[in-house]
């Protein structure tokens, strides 16, 4: 049987500092959630929390600029998801357009 194995990205600086912004938003943001709604995070919904991650431009993380979207690294879009979903946080107002819809 073959194994896979695949090394590990090189460090990022950047993204362990973008991790730090968001564990912060998301204790600030997070800290009255009910861990019952925690659980709920793929499908909870909370447009006023999707839209507080859109002020942050947080959403459309990898876009294009023109398209509203940041440019960050692949890397930083899978922290801020990493780091969504280890809180719990309510993801299901921007989910899938989020990931799939964009340009």
């Amino acid at each position: 049987m073959s194994q896979f194995t695949f090394p590990s990205p090189p460090p990022s600086p950047a993204a362990e500092v973008f991790r730090g912004e968001v564990r912060a938003f998301l204790a600030s943001e997070l800290k009255h959630r009910a861990p019952i709604d925690r659980a709920q995070s793929w499908n909870g919904l909370d447009p006023a929390f999707s839209r507080k991650l859109g002020q942050q431009g947080w959403l459309g993380l990898t876009w294009p600029k023109a398209y509203g979207g940041q440019e960050r690294s692949a890397l930083e879009r899978y922290v801020l998801l990493e780091e969504l979903l280890a809180a719990g946080a309510p993801v299901g107002a921007h989910w899938i357009a989020e990931r799939q819809s964009g340009p």
